[in-house]
């Protein structure tokens, strides 16, 4: 989760999403936090949708209500975290708010935090800066073998991978993930002034129900890929 993005219509899209899933679920949400602050605030045109209420609030109003009033208390950073947990717009979820560590010897004793902390979670959300894991695996990333730690029969997991420009994005997502296993996968791209895609890995026939009726309510926002 990057501090710049705080706020921004791509936080209202992740908040509605999981609130639309975790329906008779317990959620589980792992921030990914590096502690590292953004060189520039993010354009102004990605908290545009603060003053179209008339347009976006319908979609998730106490989420943009809360949203709203977050942002306006100039609540930032860590903070901004803690009052989004405290406000109860994802019930009663579980939260990992510790910071992924820069050192790559202390990524598995942080990776087994993760693990526990949303043991009683039968959904998990996965929340890096970056997405997953590549050529290389940084702060930014969510560890391929972190995915695999979490895989159970009875749990779904989402994850986030902001659009880098690579060609085929959707295929490489897909291919990481088939190769430790994951094969019921669907990818949903979001096209709200950036895009990103969120992957399900594991899902079930009722998950997948309540996918595709957001999108139905998203509309042109978004599109469904089954790789």
């Amino acid at each position: 989760m990057q501090e710049r993005r705080f706020g921004g219509v791509g936080e209202l899209v992740k908040l509605a999403f999981l609130r639309h899933l975790q329906e008779d679920r317990r959620l589980g949400v792992c921030w990914y936090l590096t502690g590292q602050r953004a060189k520039r605030p993010l354009p102004e045109k990605h908290f545009a949708y603060l003053k179209r209420s008339d347009e976006f609030r319908n979609l998730a109003p106490e989420i943009f209500d809360t949203l709203k009033s977050i942002i306006e208390s100039s609540t930032v950073g860590s903070s901004y975290v803690a009052a989004l947990e405290a406000s109860g717009v994802l019930k009663d979820a579980l939260f990992h708010r510790e910071q992924v560590p820069r050192r790559f010897i202390l990524r598995e004793g942080w990776s087994t935090s993760l693990v526990d902390s949303v043991a009683k979670a039968n959904l998990v959300f996965l929340d890096p800066d970056n997405g997953i894991q590549g050529k290389r695996l940084t702060p930014k990333h969510v560890a391929l073998g972190e995915i695999t730690a979490l895989r159970r029969p009875d749990r779904a997991l989402v994850t986030v991978q902001h659009q880098s420009g690579r060609k085929l994005e959707a295929r490489f997502i897909a291919e990481q993930l088939q190769s430790i296993g994951c094969e019921r996968l669907e990818l949903i791209r979001f096209r709200l002034v950036s895009s990103q895609f969120y992957v399900i890995i594991d899902y079930d026939d009722a998950l997948d129900e309540r996918i595709l009726s957001f999108a139905q309510k998203w509309g042109n926002w978004v599109k469904i890929y089954y790789p």
